[in-house]
């Protein structure tokens, strides 16, 4: 490089370089930790975020959270037609509350047991983890979590409730996304409605209606520490279980109160001396609607798992045949979407059924003799032990007479001394006299046997001391309890019956079920014979192919039938009879049906045709297999109670056919309709909803099955069943009614040899609002004939009957049939024959479809 000519190399500046010098071994190291600690940090703050977002990625969506009560499993409740709850369904029992209405005492309780540094921390308190540390070491054992109420809400929404490292990192991400989008008051809100707190409890409102009973602003403090206590460990503090334990866990909280400053040393003193007083709770279904009740939960589990179904199949059941996902969607959606079912249950005709029952069943039972004591007890420890039992369960006066007496219950007693003609029994502490003529019926119990009614001798050859028998206190109408010349109480002895009975009854003009008494005792048998039972309806059938035989005017009320002995096939072991005799072997058509002649039903049977009756009655609506077969003219082949009641029922409405509607209104927890099929003239609908249903009514008009006069036809002939024929019993009811008797007997093999047998006793009627059956029989139809003279008449017919009484006073009922259409004439003729009336013999009013009234009566003849 060339020097500038104005410069000289001695004018221009110096530029003096000197070495630093050396840093010291601290500053080095110094250097080194800091650059350590940064590319640490760079690489901790990669793999944080890529741990954060793989823990991330999967959590709940927060709007879960912001509408939590919106997203919380409900409670499914059902009501009967008045409101009256039936039965509550839930995975859950919960119960919401907003927390402007939540008790300050009980919030600061569970803040004081739970988190007290809650409006403090950010989601995560490290100080309380610490705290808790340090006294799970000094105790051993774990005294105190470390969780805080935000971590314990976000545990809720996770789905994995595993106790693991990933488990947590999710949580304490999640518990500050809480923070971050909600209130304190918001959290401690979900904190509250959601945390389980034992007895299926869920939250702290359900919880003061499952412990106490009481809502949550009438309960004190101490119960308010009570319920905080449970939060830490429901099961084991849980006050139904474990009451001295709930009650030390209760102290515990009062004295973290105490140090939380909420509440002072005498407060708390006198919350700890409050003793312990619990709601007993007893479930209502099983007394008010159980069948009824249970079919609907059926009902409801099929229709909400096929609409679950038509959205698409989860994966969880895609390898699941199509009916089990349905199924197990159907059971989750009832438990979960916290339903309002409003069903058609007439809580009334509910109990007048079931009493009509239990009436019928306990008269039958005795006719069929004493099947023996339930126990024998021989040794004196035994004997102790049960009247210790009752003392428990009967109370200090079990045989007191109640104010209606109709309430009166049986007991469990024990025979203590047994005589010639009485025995002495004890209940608890209170002793009775059973006398002869209060059991006079106990005869020993033949199973082979199907003669009733037959009387016991003595009562020591049923009795013996050390029995366990059931027996009733004895009531005379004016001097209430009866008293033997020592002063004791006079008891009848009874049995639980063996035989069934049930009564189902629908109104057929809405097509309301309003009672469904599926058996005698839902406790020992959940089998609903209304429903679920197949059983032959004898003579019962004999209605649907006579109004074949009416519809089209091929045969008229004065048709003769023969009435003469059925002459058995070769080989064929069937032979049916009638009681009555004619003289000519002749027999009109309306005889026939109103005095349930077998042969002549036979021969119409014949005439009509097998394959066209069952398709008649597949037209109807029955549904179970008919075998087309000259038994089925007797109904030999089997029908379900609730079919063959509807189809009654559309013989009432003039044949139009309204299917039964058990489920009045279905809404969901957030006010969405689900299922609305309430009639016109529903009592719960106002004028706007009346119609709308009536709309809704026009587009779905119930179908017509039956012509108009085929349905007033055989209306007339079964209201003359009532009035003139085998069901006369049912007139006392003091309303219009219309029916059919029916008895089906067979030959049953036990122990190899063939009997002939009752197996079943029928009624099915109907009046002008409801159409109504009756059923008798055994669920085991080999076990017992009801016996040898028992027929309709003696069982199905009074319970029918004992039943529509209990109502009959309730509103006008019109005469049946309600209406005669056009098309339809009528004459008066002798009863007998058919001719012109006699002066001094019976006559009767005969109807006919117009245009048929010259057709000579013997043709067609079957």
């Amino acid at each position: 490089m060339t020097t500038p000519p104005s410069q000289t190399p001695a004018s221009r500046p110096h530029v003096w370089v000197t070495n630093p010098k050396r840093a010291g071994l601290l500053g080095w190291l110094f250097r080194y930790a800091l650059f350590a600690g940064l590319l640490l940090a760079a690489v901790g703050s990669v793999v944080g975020l890529k741990v954060y977002r793989h823990y991330a990625e999967d959590l709940p969506d927060i709007r879960q959270a912001e509408h939590f009560e919106s997203y919380a499993p409900g409670i499914t409740r059902v009501y009967a037609a008045d409101g009256t709850l039936l039965r509550e369904l839930a995975r859950e029992h919960r119960a919401y509350v907003d927390y402007e209405h939540i008790p300050e005492p009980l919030i600061q309780a569970f803040m004081s047991a739970e988190d007290r540094r809650f409006f403090e921390h950010p989601g995560l308190d490290f100080r309380g983890l610490a705290r808790a540390m340090v006294a799970n070491f000094r105790s051993g054992t774990i005294v105190q979590g470390g969780s805080t109420i935000t971590q314990q809400v976000a545990k809720y929404f996770l789905v994995n409730k595993d106790r693991t490292l990933g488990r947590k990192i999710k949580e304490a991400i999640f518990s500050l996304r809480l923070e971050s989008r909600l209130r304190k008051e918001d959290i401690l809100e979900i904190y509250l409605n959601g945390i389980f707190l034992g007895h299926n409890a869920y939250g702290v409102a359900a919880a003061s209606h499952r412990y106490f009973d009481r809502p949550l602003d009438e309960l004190s403090l101490a119960e308010y520490a009570m319920l905080a206590g449970l939060a830490r460990a429901p099961s084991r503090y849980n006050p139904v279980r474990n009451p001295e334990r709930a009650k030390k866990r209760r102290a515990v909280v009062l004295q973290d109160m105490v140090e939380a400053g909420y509440i002072d040393e005498a407060a708390r003193d006198a919350a700890m001396a409050e003793p312990l007083r619990l709601a007993e709770h007893d479930d209502p279904w099983q007394d008010r609607a159980p069948y009824y009740t249970d079919f609907v939960r059926k009902r409801m589990v099929e229709a909400l798992g096929r609409a679950e179904l038509a959205k698409g199949v989860p994966d969880e059941f895609a390898d699941q045949p199509p009916e089990i996902a349905a199924e197990a969607l159907g059971e989750r959606a009832l438990l979960e979407d916290g339903l309002v079912i409003e069903t058609a249950a007439h809580l009334p005709r509910e109990y007048m059924a079931h009493r009509a029952v239990d009436d019928t069943t306990r008269k039958l039972d005795k006719r069929h003799g004493f099947r023996g004591p339930d126990a024998h007890l021989r040794q004196p420890e035994q004997r102790e032990a049960l009247l210790a039992r009752q003392r428990e369960l009967y109370g200090a006066d079990p045989l007191a007479i109640p104010e209606d007496p109709t309430q009166l219950r049986w007991l469990m007693a024990l025979v203590t001394e047994v005589e010639y003609g009485q025995a002495k029994v004890q209940v608890g502490d209170a002793e009775a006299r059973l006398k002869h003529r209060h059991m006079a019926w106990a005869s020993p119990f033949e199973r082979d046997s199907g003669i009733n009614g037959e009387r016991l001798n003595r009562v020591d050859e049923v009795l013996v001391p050390g029995d366990v028998v059931w027996v009733q206190t004895v009531v005379d109408d004016e001097d209430g309890g009866l008293q033997d010349d020592e002063g004791l109480p006079l008891v009848r002895l009874g049995q639980r019956p063996v035989v069934e009975a049930a009564v189902y009854a629908y109104d057929h003009q809405k097509g309301y079920v309003e009672a469904m008494a599926g058996g005698r005792d839902y406790d020992r048998s959940q089998f609903n014979r209304t429903v679920q039972a197949c059983r032959q309806p004898g003579s019962v059938f004999k209605a649907v192919y006579y109004a074949l035989a009416l519809d089209g005017g091929r045969w008229r009320m004065d048709s003769f039938l023969e009435a003469k002995p059925y002459v058995p096939e070769d080989g064929e072991d069937w032979n049916p009879r009638d009681i009555a005799k004619t003289l000519d072997g002749r027999v009109l058509l309306r005889t026939a049906f109103i005095k349930s002649l077998n042969t002549p039903s036979l021969r119409l049977f014949l005439a009509l045709g097998a394959d066209e009756v069952v398709t008649w009655t597949r037209r109807l609506g029955i549904t179970t297999e008919l075998i087309a077969d000259k038994g089925l003219s007797l109904g030999a082949s089997c029908v379900q109670i609730d079919e063959l009641t509807r189809v009654f029922g559309t013989f009432a409405r003039n044949g139009s056919q309204r299917s039964p509607v058990y489920v009045r209104r279905v809404i969901d927890k957030h006010g969405r309709l689900r299922v609305d099929q309430r009639h016109p003239y529903d009592a719960g609908l106002d004028v706007a909803g009346r119609f709308d249903r009536m709309a809704a009514e026009a587009l779905e008009a119930p179908e017509q099955l039956v012509d108009a006069r085929t349905s007033f036809l055989i209306g007339r002939l079964m209201r003359e069943v009532v009035t003139a024929g085998t069901a006369t019993r049912v007139t006392t009811a003091g309303v219009p009614a219309a029916g059919k008797s029916g008895t089906a007997s067979g030959r049953v093999r036990i122990g190899g040899v063939l009997r002939d047998m009752t197996t079943d006793a029928w009624f099915v009627g109907y009046t002008s609002r409801h159409a109504i059956a009756a059923w008798v029989g055994f669920d085991d139809a080999s076990f017992r004939s009801l016996g040898d003279e028992e027929a309709s008449y003696t069982t199905a017919i009074p319970m029918w009957t004992e039943f529509v009484e209990l109502f009959a006073g309730e509103r006008p009922h019109e005469q049946l049939p309600t209406l005669r259409p056009p098309g339809i004439i009528s004459k008066t003729v002798e009863a007998a024959h058919g001719g012109p009336p006699i002066e001094g013999l019976p006559i009767a009013t005969l109807y006919f479809l117009a245009g048929t009234e010259n057709t000579p009566p013997e043709a067609p003849n079957p």
